[in-house]
């Protein structure tokens, strides 16, 4: 095969590169402290980030050269595979692999116009990002399916500016990358999708009708076998029904086809005592079993009621978080929109409206840090009130970092009662249970003093204490002056 000087070089600075990690012997990796390995496990990521870019400027490039060839009639006409899938086949991949590597170029690379000039990329400051290393192919093609589906949105929408949208949007992935990696980015395009849905964009009647229903596949390994396509507030039902069985949402082993223990992608909370628990008392079921026992006794018990006839069966017993403006179909400002449910997270506004009438809702007016009334008293236990204002301040645990929903939390006295601290809003926060044992076993406090909860580090941790509150609850906030608040 003919090769250029510049690909003899690159397959000779390749196979000396092999060379040179196949020369580290296990005895010298073995020896390396958990630091060092953490150091060798950044330097490999950026490496691989360095590598990605060309993995994408070489999918892109082999495409267009394919398909200007066969534009131009140059090979052979019986050739029946589209270039992607040529590619694919060469390189070992998916061709959606390929695709994805495409895709990203074309977002993120400069181009030119049929005059030879040229063009900026279609997303700037995610280019940026990518091609500094600072993010993954699979983070940055996250971001970049976001930004289409939030410029799809706001077209739809006349009273908002998509060039503006697209370019705060853009900002405000790039700065989740660097405060909270991937899990941030997924949420904060999750929150802000959803508030530029506030216009309740619905997928099409015949795509519906097309896809949406339980559909019966068979019998699979002696169980019955099926797959189900659901709306938002199907989905949302489902969770609330099922859930419950599995809290707190702890990470169980997964089942013997290696398939994910979670209904959702960041259902996993934080590590559980399993160990104080007796082996005999252990709970053995995986997170799917766990949640398909629930739904069988949600449904159990609808049918066993004698009402149900009578009253159509149980409300959805979906609880939410809406701030003002967005409840009465307005657009609110990226800092105050709040629009979460406690079974799914960043919710769609519109859903919250459309059943608002017809289940347990609590639309609270929360200001730019989510602060609410202390409407508390004296007394031991936090009332069932109380939780329903910390679930619509703090959405779930508040440490930060953790990815508890509030119904796997705990209310905490911040000042402990013992203390003489009081039962009231002010005085409370949301905690799971790993967190909880830590706030009262080491030297991390929280702070309430603006009216929401900060933990603060020991100096062990932090020489300068510096308050740190929760975003992946509070993604709207992402952005807006809190970058020297860490949410490690």
């Amino acid at each position: 095969m003919t090769t250029t000087p510049l690909l003899q070089r690159m397959l000779t600075y390749s196979d000396s590169f092999r060379a040179e990690f196949d020369s580290l012997s296990d005895t010298q990796l073995t020896r390396l402290s958990d630091d060092q390995w953490a150091e060798y496990a950044d330097a490999v990521e950026g490496m691989s980030r360095f590598l990605t870019r060309f993995q994408v400027h070489a999918a892109a490039a082999f495409v267009r050269a394919a398909q200007d060839a066969q534009a131009a009639g140059v090979g052979t006409r019986l050739r029946t595979k589209t270039p992607e899938e040529r590619l694919a086949e060469r390189l070992g991949v998916t061709k959606s692999e390929i695709r994805r590597r495409v895709a990203l170029a074309d977002a993120l690379q400069e181009n030119t116009d049929e005059y030879g000039q040229p063009i900026a990329p279609k997303y700037p400051a995610v280019a940026e990002l990518f091609n500094q290393g600072g993010t993954s192919l699979s983070v940055a093609s996250t971001m970049i399916r976001e930004l289409d589906k939030a410029t799809v949105l706001s077209n739809a929408t006349p009273e908002l500016d998509t060039a503006r949208v697209r370019r705060e949007m853009e900002a405000a992935l790039v700065h989740a990358q660097h405060q909270g990696g991937a899990p941030l980015v997924t949420t904060v395009g999750k929150n802000w999708l959803n508030r530029l849905n506030t216009k309740n964009i619905q997928p099409t009647p015949e795509l519906a009708k097309q896809f949406q229903g339980l559909h019966l596949i068979g019998r699979k390994y002696g169980l019955n076998h099926g797959e189900f396509y659901l709306d938002d507030e199907q989905w949302a039902t489902l969770l609330a029904g099922s859930s419950f069985e599995a809290n707190p949402r702890i990470k169980t082993p997964n089942g013997a086809n290696g398939a994910s223990d979670t209904l959702l992608d960041d259902a996993v909370s934080c590590p559980s005592d399993d160990d104080a628990v007796a082996e005999e008392l252990k709970d053995t079921r995986s997170r799917p079993q766990k949640l398909a026992d629930g739904l069988m006794r949600s449904i159990q018990a609808g049918l066993s009621m004698n009402k149900l006839p009578w009253n159509g069966g149980l409300r959805p017993q979906v609880m939410v978080s809406i701030d003002a403006e967005t409840f009465q179909g307005r657009i609110a400002s990226a800092k105050t929109f709040q629009s979460h449910s406690a079974q799914v997270g960043p919710i769609d506004p519109g859903l919250i409206r459309r059943i608002a009438c017809n289940a347990d809702i609590l639309p609270v007016v929360l200001n730019g840090e989510g602060r609410v009334l202390d409407v508390g008293a004296p007394q031991r236990l936090f009332t069932t009130e109380q939780r329903k204002i910390f679930y619509a301040r703090d959405l779930g645990c508040s440490a930060p970092g953790c990815t508890v929903p509030a119904d796997g939390c705990e209310a905490h006295h911040v000042q402990e009662w013992s203390k003489g601290g009081p039962t009231t809003i002010g005085n409370g926060a949301l905690v799971c249970h790993f967190h909880h044992k830590l706030v009262h076993d080491t030297a991390w406090k929280i702070d309430m003093s603006r009216g929401v909860p900060y933990w603060v580090p020991p100096k062990a941790v932090d020489l300068d204490q510096k308050p740190r509150r929760n975003y992946h609850f509070h993604p709207e906030l992402v952005g807006f002056g809190n970058a020297e608040e860490s949410t490690a």
